[in-house]
């Protein structure tokens, strides 16, 4: 059996790769944050959805593919532990992430990565961006 939120984090995805603004606002709430830890160009605390889907483009450019280890659910939360993998432009990362997503009231209220090694994350983004 699947959980709800597992769902509306499938439905988030789905929107996504359509780039359906209206379908990811119907599953996000109107103040959806995403917060990326670190101190590199792309950390920080992104706020409402347009804010949000720059950081998952963003992160996208950068080939990140995830390896999907454990995912767990209940009413408040889905936390995922990860092996992601990504090379851009000849450099190249490989190391473990938990993603912990949060929801409130049947919608995606935000969510946060936590990388294993901070250090080797901000050197990544750094090197990649051109402010290492």
């Amino acid at each position: 059996m699947t959980h709800p939120n597992l769902e509306l984090i499938n439905r988030f995805f789905t929107a996504y790769q359509k780039r359906d603004m209206d379908a990811l606002r119907e599953v996000t709430s109107p103040d959806v944050y995403w917060r990326f830890p670190g101190r590199n160009p792309v950390s920080g605390t992104k706020r409402g959805i347009e804010e949000v889907i720059a950081f998952f483009n963003q992160m996208g450019s950068f080939g990140f593919r995830p390896e999907k280890w454990i995912t767990c659910a209940n009413d408040s939360y889905v936390s995922e532990a990860q092996r992601v993998h990504a090379d851009h432009g000849g450099e190249a990362i490989e190391m473990d992430w938990c993603v912990v997503w949060a929801f409130a009231d049947g919608k995606l209220a935000g969510g946060t990565h936590f990388s294993a090694d901070q250090y080797k994350a901000d050197d990544f983004f750094n090197r990649v961006l051109g402010t290492a």
